[in-house]
């Protein structure tokens, strides 16, 4: 099943975008994966997207919701009647103290997320705190009415019940599922379901010691994680997994997930895609154990920044509220919407780059630009439309290192619309979004621009030039004098000039910057002179 999967991957056609393509996948599903056995038809298809709530939640965690939430899109579109669930995965353990957290918490590491205190006070625990905080932006970034529900809520209503006990019915068979894959075979007495333990209440420590008259005997033990031990009480006890004190193992949970939800999609890492993950096994799980379809998966490659996969621990992490005080969401969908599975490296230092990319393929949606392949623009058109909501973001024609230059030279209001005006971008209608990107423009450069981006308007000329590099700038004032010009008029200009006096291009710009900013590189010449207007003039008319 899994080679088949790789499969229907390399057979994607580029004319259909992705979560189109999906839908019609799920639309279309006729039988099992693991049988012959005819799949059931669904009156409602449910997109489930999750989060482990062990920490605060980043624009990683986004990426699936955001990915899933086009799906809905895609099959609503395509005629079906689907759902959107976001499940808090609030039964996983405190794994380590995060930054911030007091050094007392290590005591509940092993803990269910659930059952640890809230370090701010402001909330019932951990869980409820960081759950919170993360649905104060998520609004922002998906349109559509989500579903909410957290995994410990459901055991302790007894929802997971009926699959608990099949599974324990058949752990055998779940064995031997996961047996086919491992190099230490699970042994006779392992249980697919894991109590808290009675005493210190920790869900990792309460190791399995059998099952016997329907219940989970244990003892409570140390449990090593990667950066830190939980520490066991060496308690003995025994609990009855139907009384919601515990879960099943992940292994088994996410197969009951599915069913207990009817999920017919859901989104993971590719790092999932492999026979021997847990999408895969649970996939079995769920068809040969609970009588499910698996759903169809949705694998995606991780957000990296600057090449390095985002983490607490290397204080690499950007939040929602980063993100949106520099960008749109409209920006993030956009980043995570194309292909799944090519490889997303962000740096803040790019960000003007990818809002490049957003205004091409906005270009092209409008039908200002038109790509030679039919195919290609199809596909830039469809992933511009799914990364807006129902009204598409109409096109700035400002790029983002426009707004940036702007934002450095005028502080008021008026200084930047009237800039806008002398350049031809000023557009009444979208005068909120030209000034909401300026302002986004200049907090980037205020908290990750380069160097290189920064730049300080001279107030007189102190460059050293050649006497042709002078020739050219008295020229080129003489030339903002006799005409209003557009960006394309100057910047050929430039040129004629350049062939006119016998001086390299890159010579006259070097010039240029020089005299304006006193560096040797700097913002688009051509509209930053036009934006600029008579403080330019001013300071080419004293080479």
């Amino acid at each position: 099943m899994y080679e088949h999967h790789k499969q229907e991957q390399k057979d994607e056609e580029f004319s259909m975008f992705w979560a189109d393509q999906l839908a019609q996948k799920i639309i279309g599903r006729e039988k099992y994966r693991y049988s012959e056995k005819k799949a059931p038809k669904f009156s409602e298809h449910a997109v489930k997207t999750s989060a482990s709530i062990s920490g605060v939640l980043h624009i990683g965690r986004l990426s699936d919701t955001i990915r899933g939430a086009s799906v809905y899109r895609a099959l609503k579109e395509a005629g079906a009647k689907p759902r959107l669930i976001w499940v808090a995965e609030d039964m996983d353990p405190l794994r380590k103290i995060p930054e911030g957290v007091p050094k007392s918490y290590e005591k509940y590491i092993g803990a269910a997320v659930t059952d640890v205190p809230d370090p701010e006070g402001c909330h019932g625990s951990y869980a409820e705190h960081h759950k919170e905080k993360y649905f104060e932006v998520l609004s922002e970034f998906v349109f559509v009415k989500m579903e909410k529900h957290s995994t410990r809520e459901e055991y302790k209503k007894g929802s997971f019940n009926p699959f608990i006990k099949k599974i324990l019915a058949s752990a055998d068979e779940v064995r031997k599922i996961q047996n086919k894959h491992r190099t230490n075979p699970l042994k006779k007495n392992w249980s697919p379901w894991s109590p808290i333990c009675g005493n210190c209440g920790k869900i990792v420590t309460a190791r399995v010691t059998g099952i016997e008259d329907g219940k989970v005997n244990y003892v409570c033990r140390d449990y090593i994680f990667e950066s830190a031990t939980a520490k066991g009480c060496n308690h003995k006890g025994s609990e009855d997994p139907l009384k919601g004190n515990g879960k099943l193992l992940w292994k088994s949970e996410w197969a009951a997930e599915w069913a207990l939800w009817k999920i017919c999609c859901e989104g993971a890492g590719k790092e999932y895609n492999v026979p021997n993950s847990a999408f895969w096994i649970n996939a079995e799980i769920a068809e040969q154990v609970l009588d499910f379809p698996s759903p169809e998966p949705m694998f995606y490659e991780h957000l990296m920044i600057d090449g390095v996969k985002m983490s607490a621990s290397l204080g690499n992490v950007v939040y929602p509220h980063d993100w949106l005080e520099v960008a749109t969401p409209q920006l993030l969908t956009f980043f995570y919407n194309k292909r799944l599975m090519k490889t997303r490296s962000f740096s803040w230092k790019d960000l003007p780059h990818l809002y490049d990319e957003y205004d091409d393929a906005a270009s092209v949606f409008f039908g200002e630009k038109n790509p030679d392949n039919e195919k290609e623009t199809s596909h830039i058109k469809r992933l511009y439309q799914f990364s807006n909501s129902g009204n598409v973001e109409r096109h700035l024609g400002m790029s983002f290192s426009h707004a940036a230059m702007l934002s450095q030279i005028f502080s008021t209001k008026d200084g930047l619309l009237g800039s806008l005006r002398k350049t031809g971008q000023y557009k009444k209608e979208l005068e909120k979004e030209l000034l909401e990107r300026i302002s986004r423009a200049s907090a980037w450069l205020r908290k990750y621009a380069p160097e290189s981006e920064r730049f300080e308007l001279q107030e007189n000329v102190s460059a050293q030039l050649t006497e042709k590099q002078k020739e050219a700038l008295r020229l080129i004032a003489k030339a903002l004098k006799r005409k209003q010009w557009d960006q394309k008029e100057l910047f050929e200009e430039f040129y004629s000039i350049s062939k006119q006096i016998g001086l390299e291009p890159k010579e006259l710009f070097k010039a240029g910057y020089m005299v304006l900013l006193n560096k040797e590189r700097g913002p688009k010449l051509a509209p930053f002179i036009i934006a600029l207007g008579d403080r330019a003039l001013r300071l080419l008319e004293q080479v």
